[in-house]
């Protein structure tokens, strides 16, 4: 059974290797496609200069100074398995080019950067060339008041962005102590023909040197065997022209494995010899190793204790963030202006253009507005509220078009407001919000009346069983809402004065759902001066979207291997004890006693182990202030089930054995 789970674990932590190198490869992909050398985040939300001259202008200093340019898009419509490239500059290929992305599932495309239309220009750009190109883009990025984050490539720096950024380091971690108790377990199984070796005189170098060698074997064979099931998947997945990077870096990782369990193995071999002692009083070999199993499994345990809680909350979070993200996807179509305003007395002038879009665009069908006001100030609960809003955890000003867009995400079946919520009257609302709304909406209202005798309004207490989500005036964020009242404008347009309408248009709360529809109006109109771009308001959220999804599963991952490494500490400890009281369970046996009764006294300890550890842990994790570290305590029951069942397994088997050489 051991040497059975000493191949699974070494296939195990191949295949984790594979994975890791892959993410590796994925990592560097994502970061720096098509061999770029840097990676820079820019926001133009602070920048006067428009779409089209900052498309121009990055074409010329592309064409001037060979840098390789492009933005990074994550596709609207498969935002979790598309990414492509807009490539600035003539020297890159002006029609669609299929790219090739390293991680399974994930296409895309080479486009020039006049088919950027609606993408936002905010976010990743990656970028290579010489010193006197990259210093002109920086220089041009400066120059223009956008905010940046540039990273240069460095091979550490992706590997750690692929093990912090997926989740992979907790599995990184648990293949350390999996790598650890493998070693363990061969030695344990070497026990007894070492002591035989040394009985019969056999030199201690050729002893060691035969155990590394057995160990590298049973290493290697399934090691080879997880990288080759590996390359065929990277082969199948279509990724054949980059599978000798793929082998160069797994097989790395591969050797640097197999070095530390070299360096593991001569410290285990030294600990354990046999000695002259042990073997004249024929005490089972295996005992020189019931201290090191005890010490592997309580630190197996430990790690379990810890790592339950960052797991389940880890996932968690991840899923929870990734669904967060792709709800934008309802909003994946939507476009928002950035407007350039120079002064006060400009945004006065705009205001009744900006007016004159919105109408053109609710006359069409293609106005939607949110706006989200949370009863804390950036809903932080550190601070005063507000307002009092009784029953109501937020307040979201909407219109119907938006109740249609976000149907989906209230339920399966498009539930509609109507159906979820309950309309209500303006005296029946809270005392607080009454009185803030009254004092507010006079100020915002285009005829400067109250809000009750506005007909252009209703109200609702939303009933539905999904969060309600609303647009904060930050562009990008999303709030969510478990019972809001839901103010309805049927005609915002009409409904609220000049002046909200160009904040809710510069603040992203006014969007539109037809970008195609905004470009051909502002051909026509005046206020295509004071518009820089057009940009889908979804693009950062379903990017990150991508990543968190990635991170999920690489958690789940390790949740696998943690639970391997538990299983394989466990039959060591559970081996030793059994061997180490194989004549005492052979007579508790033979004379009636059934497995439970001869090992009650082993599982009260074992019993008292993990309570003691987790109890430990818990309190070190700060669990009474942290109510997610009670995850550590679904660590005693998995943990008895493991080694009440290896327990019995082993004391069986040694039980066998004994009964054989007996007859």
């Amino acid at each position: 059974m051991l040497k059975s789970l000493v191949r699974l674990t070494s296939f195990g932590i191949a295949i984790f290797l594979s994975i890791l190198a892959g993410i590796v490869i994925s990592t560097a992909d994502d970061a720096f496609p098509q061999g770029a050398e840097y990676k820079a985040s820019l926001d133009f939300t602070h920048s006067q200069v428009s779409k089209d001259q900052a498309i121009a202008d990055l074409d010329s200093i592309a064409d001037a100074s060979g840098l390789r340019l492009s933005k990074v898009v994550a596709d609207p419509n498969d935002f979790f398995n598309s990414r492509s490239l807009y490539a600035f500059g003539k020297q890159n290929p002006q029609k669609p080019q299929d790219l090739e992305w390293f991680k399974p599932g994930m296409t895309g495309r080479l486009l020039p950067s006049s088919e950027l239309g609606a993408a936002s220009l905010n976010g990743p750009y990656v970028y290579s060339g010489s010193k006197s190109a990259v210093d002109q883009f920086v220089g041009w990025i400066d120059s223009h008041g956008i905010e940046r984050n540039v990273i240069a490539k460095n091979q550490g720096s992706i590997l750690g962005q692929a093990l912090v950024e997926s989740g992979a380091w907790l599995t990184f971690l648990t293949c350390v102590v999996l790598s650890f108790t493998t070693v363990i377990t061969w030695y344990v199984l070497r026990a007894r023909a070492r002591s035989l070796k040394v009985l019969n005189g056999t030199p201690a170098q050729k002893i060691a040197l035969n155990d590394l060698l057995s160990l590298l074997v049973s290493f290697g064979g399934p090691a080879l065997a997880g990288l080759g099931v590996s390359a065929a998947a990277v082969a199948i997945e279509g990724k054949a022209s980059r599978l000798h990077e793929y082998l160069l870096t797994a097989g790395a990782f591969l050797v640097v494995a197999a070095a530390g369990m070299i360096l593991c193995a001569l410290v285990v071999s030294y600990i354990t010899w046999p000695t002259v002692d042990g073997i004249a009083s024929r005490r089972p070999p295996e005992n020189h190793f019931r201290t090191a199993g005890e010490v592997l499994k309580a630190a197996t345990l430990v790690l379990v204790a810890v790592m339950l809680p960052v797991l389940g909350t880890s996932i968690g979070q991840a899923t929870e963030l990734a669904n967060q993200n792709a709800k934008w996807q309802v909003l994946k179509d939507h476009v928002a202006l950035r407007i350039s305003v120079q002064s006060d007395a400009e945004f006065v002038s705009r205001q009744s253009e900006l007016r004159q879009i919105s109408e053109s665009a609710s006359t069409a069908g293609k106005l939607t507005l949110s706006y989200a006001f949370s009863p804390r100030m950036h809903d932080r609960p550190s601070q005063e509220p507000l307002m009092d809003t009784g029953e109501f955890d937020g307040i979201a000003v909407v219109n119907p078009d938006y109740l249609r867009v976000i149907s989906p995400l209230l339920s399966s079946s498009g539930t509609s407001l109507q159906d979820a919520g309950k309309q209500l009257a303006f005296d029946d609302l809270p005392t607080g919000i009454k009185e803030f709304w009254s004092d507010q909406f006079p100020l915002l209202s285009r005829e400067g009346a109250g809000p009750q005798g506005n007909a252009g309004l209703q109200y609702y207490r939303y009933t539905g069983q999904q969060p309600f989500p609303a647009l904060p005036p930050v562009i990008g964020e999303m709030a969510e809402f478990r019972n809001p009242l839901i103010i309805v404008a049927e005609h915002p347009e009409s409904t609220f004065n000049d002046a909200t309408i160009a904040a809710f248009l510069s603040s992203g709360n006014l969007i539109f759902n037809d970008s195609a529809w905004v470009g051909k109006y502002l051909q026509s109109s005046s206020l295509a001066t004071a518009v820089l771009s057009v940009d889908r308001v979804a693009d950062a959220a379903l990017y990150n979207s991508q990543l968190q999804n990635q991170s999920a599963g690489m958690k789940t991952l390790s949740f696998t291997l943690v639970l391997l490494a538990l299983i394989m500490s466990i039959a060591v400890s559970g081996l030793v004890y059994a061997l180490s009281r194989s004549k005492r369970l052979f007579v508790e046996r033979t004379s009636g006693w059934a497995w439970g009764k001869a090992l009650a006294p082993r599982m009260v300890w074992e019993a008292a182990l993990a309570c003691a550890l987790t109890t430990g842990m818990y309190l070190a994790l700060g669990g009474t202030a942290r109510p997610e570290v009670l995850w550590a305590f679904a660590g005693i029951p998995l943990y008895m089930a493991i080694s009440w069942t290896l327990h019995v397994g082993f004391a069986h088997h040694v039980f066998k054995t004994t009964l054989a050489r007996k007859a």
